[in-house]
C-alpha cells in the first residue's frame, strides 16, 4: 500500500491520501507507510475524509 500528500493550499491544510484516492489523482511522489505515519504526526497535515488513509496506518 502507498500514500500521497496533497500540498497545502492558501485556505486549507495539506491532506494525506491513500495512493489510489480519486479525490487527488496525482500519482507522482507516492510515499511509504513510515513516511505517511510521520506526515500524520505533523500539525499541518490531515487525513482525507474520503479515503481515510489513517485507518490503513493503524494496523
Amino acid at each position: 500500500m502507498s500514500w500521497k500528500i496533497q500540498p497545502q493550499r492558501s485556505s486549507s491544510v495539506a491532506l494525506l491520501h491513500r495512493g489510489g484516492c480519486a479525490t487527488y489523482p496525482d500519482q507522482v511522489g507516492l510515499i511509504s507507510r513510515e513516511d505517511a505515519m510521520i506526515a500524520l504526526a505533523e500539525p499541518d497535515i490531515e487525513p482525507c475524509q474520503v479515503c481515510r488513509p489513517d485507518t490503513g496506518l493503524l494496523r
